[in-house]
């Protein structure tokens, strides 16, 4: 694949902002001593100590300090083993049921109970990180426990998984989209190929149920049965979802040789919208419902513009770099923070800054990197 200069340079420019700024910057300041990342920092860049855990933004920290270190970008190293730690002990079972746990209060202590399907997909996630690091960590084994329980408590009559103990209503897409997403991880940190399974079983839920063919657009909510969910709820659509179903499709495409043009193609036809920026939600039929736009969404449409530029798209690599310089203008600040959304006009009204948000933005940038053969 033959990339543009502009491609190059912006993912050049990215790159330095992660190693330079952001990267340092979390490991100092978005860290508790006493262990795990804050949730978020408020907009002077102090950390707000007060504020409740999702457990799941630690398995986030992980993945960011772990592929650092694997790309030579930063050594993260003690920062996810010790972030990994802290998940584990404080959150995996430690009211003695299996799973993990929800959420964390500042000392610690279990806040919510609850086992989360979309969650789990992440503590999976980390621990494929995990072990890359380093092969004698416990990181697999806990993965293999985590997924057998999956089975056990969350697997639905229907198909899927369902949304957590206690299961809930509306099941959604998205859960399931991080669960392909980990799943490949989990492949590639192992070569077990009950993952890849994972992976297509997915993959036919997509096909099947979340995939729109009459809008080309992905569907969010369903009932139980995955018909999609009673009026406005079963109409969403997150623009940003279907964009991150293009390079998710692209990385199941190649690992497993099973052609998924036909998706990622329509999918990233409707993406193309006037102006530079995904919306946060419109309707099956393209109704803007809310024309603020989070950080998350655009990182996951230049990751689609990556994807397609592999495939050999013509312009892919134009766009991307378009977006990409324009990214780093409007969310990413020189200090290593973010705005992480903006409203119709471009203003910022994020009143913090989320830890979660890196995930994506470390994602993108290291695809960038990777497709731009710096």
């Amino acid at each position: 694949v033959t990339v543009s200069a502009n491609l190059k340079s912006a993912a050049a420019r990215a790159r330095d902002w992660a190693i330079q700024a952001a990267l340092p910057f979390w490991a100092e300041r978005g860290v508790d001593p006493e262990g795990g990342f804050y949730e978020y920092l408020n907009l002077d860049g102090q950390p707000d100590t007060a504020a409740i855990r999702r457990l799941r933004v630690q398995a986030r920290q992980v993945y960011v300090y772990a592929l650092a270190t694997k790309l030579g970008w930063y050594d993260g190293r003690n920062v996810a083993v010790r972030t990994f730690d802290f998940m584990v002990e404080r959150g995996l079972s430690p009211d003695g049921e299996d799973g993990f746990v929800h959420l964390l209060g500042t000392d610690g202590s279990v806040k919510d109970g609850r086992r989360d399907f979309y969650d789990h997909a992440f503590y999976l996630l980390a621990c494929a990180w995990r072990h890359e690091l380093s092969l004698t960590s416990p990181a697999l084994e806990i993965a293999e426990s985590v997924r057998a329980w999956m089975d056990k408590a969350l697997l639905h009559p229907k198909g899927g998984w369902s949304e957590g103990v206690p299961a809930v209503l509306p099941r959604r897409q998205n859960p399931h989209m991080h669960f392909l997403e980990c799943a490949m991880a989990l492949y590639d940190a192992t070569g077990d190929t009950r993952y890849l399974q994972d992976a297509r079983a997915v993959f036919t839920l997509f096909k099947t149920h979340f995939f729109d063919p009459s809008t080309s657009a992905v569907r969010e909510f369903f009932d139980d049965d995955w018909t999609p969910a009673d009026r406005a709820l079963g109409q969403t659509v997150e623009p940003g979802h279907a964009a991150e179903w293009v390079w998710l499709l692209w990385m199941f495409e190649q690992r497993t040789g099973i052609s998924t043009a036909l998706y990622t193609d329509a999918l990233y036809e409707r993406l193309f919208v006037p102006g530079i920026f995904l919306n946060d939600e419109e309707t099956l039929l393209g109704e803007v419902r809310r024309a603020t736009k989070r950080l998350w969404v655009q990182t996951e449409l230049i990751k689609a513009h990556l994807a397609q530029t592999e495939r050999g798209r013509a312009g892919a690599d134009e766009m991307a770099a378009i977006a990409m310089r324009r990214f780093q203008e409007v969310y990413l600040k020189p200090d290593g923070t973010w705005v992480d959304q903006i409203d119709e006009t471009g203003q910022p009204i994020a009143s913090t800054t989320p830890t979660s948000s890196f995930y994506h933005i470390l994602c993108m940038i290291s695809e960038a990197s990777r497709v731009a053969k710096l």
